[in-house]
């Protein structure tokens, strides 16, 4: 990619009900001042009333709304990609919004400059103060001391990303068995292991409002989730039976503490179990493997430290 005219971009929302929250993120895209901008919404499974309503503003605002079915949002994200041609895409949670109306200038001319950037991690702020999204966050700790700083990361966060397509489309997508937790990881480690880089920009941001209506919660599979595809992906990529213990440890530790040791020990089995048709071929090479361990692992503490924060069950979704 090189300079000059602005560079088309293809803004792609998963929505599931939520319907102010949705209406709000489609007004956010379309007050961008970007030139070049199409939107597609694609519905997983609304409330009929709610997906009239999303047809209606499509026909009058010129944006693209397609019904589908409630496939996981790996499985929605590689539908809504390839839905546009544009070379680059930007994708938001339906209940986040652009933080102003330049963020999507500042994308295109960020991958305009820049043609090893594969994507590029927004960041992710709390909508109603401002402050960081701390259950967002997965970057190097504390919060306070790198959310206003840019840095290589080896992850982005599915609230608010960009990624140029050339990019995605050297890669096999988002892994669609995950289902849900973990395939912006999944894909991120695809990306550098093509050779491109993952930034995190403070400079482009959403606000998020990190609702918890139609989300999976920690006693309702969440939890589950986090420790069948975390053990999946390291035997995907990595094929190191110390490293898979290692998580393997942490997460049954974290499930006992918490109460969710049958969450942890059906996350480990399913983990364990799970198949993927490039398995055999999606080994990391030794430049990604290191690439990973200075800009994942290394940023945020020993592995004990990361099982702690990675498998920490927010006090406000534990329940009574």
């Amino acid at each position: 990619m090189s300079g000059g005219a602005p560079l088309p971009i293809d803004v792609v929302v998963l929505c599931l009900d939520r319907l102010e929250d949705t209406i709000e993120c489609i007004d956010s895209v379309l007050a961008q001042d970007h030139p070049e901008v199409s939107l597609w919404v694609l519905d997983q499974g609304s409330e009929s009333s709610s997906r009239r309503v999303l047809r209606d503003r499509a026909a009058r605002d010129g944006f693209s709304f397609t019904e589908g079915r409630r496939t996981g949002v790996a499985a929605g994200r590689n539908t809504g990609y390839r839905m546009g041609t544009a070379p680059l895409i930007v994708a938001l949670d339906n209940d986040a919004v652009l933080a102003d109306k330049g963020v999507l200038t500042r994308v295109s001319e960020r991958f305009a400059r820049e043609k090893t950037l594969g994507a590029l991690a927004f960041a992710v702020l709390d909508y109603n103060t401002g402050g960081p999204d701390v259950g967002s966050w997965g970057y190097p700790w504390p919060v306070s001391t790198h959310l206003d700083k840019e840095f290589i990361a080896a992850r982005f966060c599915g609230a608010g990303h960009a990624i140029a397509r050339e990019a995605f489309e050297a890669t096999h997508g988002y892994d669609e068995q995950l289902f849900f937790f973990g395939e912006e990881l999944d894909l991120s480690w695809q990306l550098v292991d093509k050779g491109y880089l993952v930034i995190y920009s403070p400079d482009v941001a959403v606000r998020h409002k990190s609702s918890t209506e139609q989300r999976v919660d920690w006693l309702n599979g969440r939890y589950y989730y986090n420790v069948r595809n975390m053990i999946y992906l390291n035997r995907k990529f990595f094929g190191t039976p110390a490293m898979v213990v290692s998580y393997i440890g942490g997460f049954l530790l974290k499930g006992l503490r918490t109460g969710l040791l049958k969450a942890a020990l059906r996350g480990v089995r399913d983990g364990l179990r799970m198949k993927n048709p490039q398995m055999d071929s999606a080994l990391l090479s030794k430049a990604t493997v290191d690439y990973i361990m200075e800009h994942e692992f290394k940023p945020r503490g020993s592995a004990w430290k990361r099982l702690r924060r990675e498998t920490e069950i927010p006090t406000s979704q534990k329940g009574d």
